[in-house]
C-alpha cells in the first residue's frame, strides 16, 4: 500500500501559464489601442497628436517589457 503513486498537480503551474496567457490578451490590447490612436490621429486634427500618439506606444513597450519580466521572473 506504500508504493501507490498519487497524481499529483502543481497549482503554481497552472497559475504561472494563466497569468503568461492574461499579459499576451494584455499585449493584444495594447496593441489594439495603438491602432485605435493611429486611426483616432488620422481622423481628428486636434493639435496633442504627437502626445496621445507617444503614450499609446509608450503603453505597448511597457506591456512588452512586462511580458518579458513575467517570463523571466515566472
Amino acid at each position: 500500500m506504500e508504493n501507490l503513486a498519487i497524481p499529483t498537480f502543481d497549482i503554481w503551474a497552472i497559475i504561472r501559464i494563466f497569468t503568461l496567457i492574461i499579459l499576451v490578451m494584455y499585449i493584444i490590447f495594447a496593441f489594439v489601442i495603438t491602432r485605435q490612436v493611429k486611426v483616432m490621429t488620422h481622423t481628428l486634427t486636434l493639435g496633442f497628436e504627437p502626445v496621445v500618439r507617444f503614450l499609446s506606444f509608450f503603453h505597448l513597450i511597457f506591456a512588452i517589457l512586462v511580458f518579458v519580466t513575467a517570463l523571466i521572473v515566472l
